[in-house]
């Protein structure tokens, strides 16, 4: 398990002369783009990543949590931020948080455990189907057989630490198979100068950044000709069922008038109030009569816990009377 030490530019060249946990991960899940946009970024047809908040409260918070893992778990973290290269195959690669260990001076062959850290959002859910392929890949390059994924939920508005969950996996062959054959092809795409086939929607956006600037050469589509076909009537059934849907919405909400609800063999039709909404002006009221709810901005949550009433007094319903649509018991539909 080669391990390297150096500066952060040496890291991004060093990550983009093979394939990452993220990469792989990404890949076989789907996620931003795919194998597609994995491709595409390494051989620079796509721009960098920005910088997000996301990525700046995960560096941010990393080494409180991992902090807070030791805790938890007994186990010392130890390696921070190893690059990691698998033993026989080289362009596999893994920068991993840290390792878990029973003492803190440890050699490789103490490690028990690879380390993942992950912080979200309040009410963000986590997706640890990807979470857990790059893991699974961590654990292939590194040999290492067990792994702990920590998700941190962080309050961005104050940036105040909510809760944790500690996930403990264990290495799957056929998992880390079904990666290894996903590092392959991306290598052997890079290699050929080709780009896969799009194989999710997620890759629409980046499909279009490769392909921004329009060429004047009219290229054979032969082969794409059911694609095309089923495309254009997909695109014309979406089109038709909208305009219907609109068209009988309007012919309903105008039959049911001013009344609250209808009623048919079959179906009950409800047009209520438009859905209570807290808008910007109303926010920045109750933080004028409440400046300890939000700093900037209001903290809803905040609000909503500790002054419930005065949070509910400034909601209004904007917008039109939502139509809702509910089958009935009983009836011949």
């Amino acid at each position: 398990m080669p391990v390297h030490q150096d500066e952060h530019a040496e890291w991004l060249e060093w990550r983009k002369g093979g394939v990452t946990a993220t990469e792989v991960a990404n890949a076989v899940t789907g996620a931003y783009g795919g194998m597609y946009e994995v491709v595409a970024r390494k051989r620079d047809l796509l721009p960098p990543v920005e910088q997000t908040n996301a990525m700046d409260r995960g560096q941010r918070w990393q080494e409180t949590i991992a902090d807070a893992v030791h805790a938890l778990t007994g186990l010392y973290v130890v390696g921070e931020e190893t690059w990691c290269e698998h033993v026989a195959q080289p362009l596999h690669r893994a920068t991993v948080d840290g390792f878990l260990a029973p003492v803190p001076d440890c050699a490789v062959e103490d490690l028990t455990h690879v380390l993942e850290i992950k912080t979200t959002g309040v009410g963000v859910r986590h997706n640890y189907t990807r979470t857990e392929a790059q893991v699974q890949w961590q654990m292939y390059v590194t040999g290492i057989p067990h792994a702990v994924i920590a998700v941190a939920t962080i309050d961005d508005a104050d940036d105040t630490f909510v809760g944790m969950r500690l996930h403990r996996i264990d290495a799957d062959e056929f998992a880390q198979a079904e990666l290894v054959a996903a590092a392959d092809e991306i290598i052997r795409h890079i290699e050929a100068g080709t780009l896969p086939e799009p194989d999710t929607a997620t890759a629409l956006d980046a499909v279009k950044a490769v392909h921004m600037v329009p060429e004047t050469e009219t290229v054979d589509l032969a082969d794409h000709a059911a694609q095309i076909d089923e495309l254009h009537e997909l695109k014309a059934q979406i089109k038709a069922c909208n305009s219907r849907a609109d068209l009988l919405e309007a012919q309903i909400r105008e039959a049911v008038g001013d009344a609250t609800a209808g009623v048919c063999d079959g179906y009950k039709v409800s047009v209520s109030q438009p859905a209570a909404t807290l808008t910007r002006d109303a926010e920045a009221e109750i933080l004028r009569e409440r400046p300890d709810l939000g700093k900037v901005v209001l903290d809803r949550d905040k609000a909503k816990a500790e002054a419930p009433e005065l949070y509910e007094s400034h909601r209004l319903p904007v917008g039109a009377r939502r139509l809702t649509i509910k089958p009935t018991t009983g009836g011949t539909r």
